[in-house]
């Protein structure tokens, strides 16, 4: 009987921490990912040959961060589908039973060949679903933008590339976080949610613009800015990415 819902619990160690003695935005995707990777390996979920796996989109959602020394439970599972080419997979964090974050990441079937969105029959799967509690959001599209300031520019490195040999999707975060001045990370307010869309691969060598969104926007007690990542090679946006922070 495989597991719907699996649970993994991570000590904040002192290397997890950012400069704030948290684990931060990037140390969470880590560990984010890490739990969707035990559970899918543990699920099984088999492609047909021609098909594989994109990761599409993710939006991560958050009351507050892990300190160090911290003990986090995170909890994921898969969304009944709804789509015959989409799927999502729903992740909460908690810390003593008291839920802190939760995070939607959407990932969809591509045909190895074309390159193409691809359909597939759900009901060969029938009992790793988990029905009885799903969250309700999702990361949303975020179009690129065309009034974009240059922050900084990244050379695609060795440690950047995973098994899949294209750039980790943690590391579109850190990109964004090294690009940001020092001082506004020491003292800006509690980042309430990333939003990322995966619109292109990276690989070994790519060069990559990170760009700012000119004009933030104030939505409540809040900032949302957006940020995107352009290949100098062919002038494509690869990704584009919004973090809400507390004004």
């Amino acid at each position: 009987m495989k597991q719907q819902v699996w649970i993994e619990k991570y000590k904040v160690t002192s290397y997890l921490v950012n400069l704030q003695g948290r684990a931060g935005l990037y140390a969470m995707l880590n560990l984010i990912q890490d739990v969707g990777w035990m559970h899918a390996t543990h699920l099984e979920v088999k492609l047909p040959a021609n098909l594989g796996w994109v990761f599409t989109r993710q939006k991560l959602m958050m009351k507050e961060w892990p300190a160090w020394n911290e003990t986090v439970v995170l909890k994921t599972w898969l969304r009944p589908p709804t789509s015959d080419s989409f799927l999502y997979r729903d992740y909460e964090i908690l810390i003593d039973q008291k839920k802190i974050g939760e995070c939607t990441s959407t990932f969809a079937v591509m045909d190895l060949q074309t390159r193409k969105l691809a359909k597939q029959d759900w009901n060969q799967f029938p009992k790793i679903w988990h029905t009885d509690h799903q969250l309700h959001h999702e990361a949303d599209k975020i179009l690129p933008a065309s009034d974009a300031d240059v922050l900084a520019q990244f050379q695609v490195r060795n440690s950047d590339i995973d098994l899949n040999q294209h750039v980790n999707n943690t590391k579109y975060a850190q990109w964004i976080l090294d690009a940001i001045p020092i001082d506004i990370l020491k003292n800006s307010g509690l980042l309430e949610s990333y939003e990322v869309n995966f619109l292109a691969e990276t690989k070994s060598g790519d060069v990559i613009q990170l760009q700012k969104v000119t004009n933030s926007i104030l939505e409540g007690n809040s900032s949302v800015t957006q940020f995107q990542g352009l290949r100098t090679s062919d002038q494509k946006i690869v990704f584009t990415a919004k973090l809400r922070v507390q004004a």
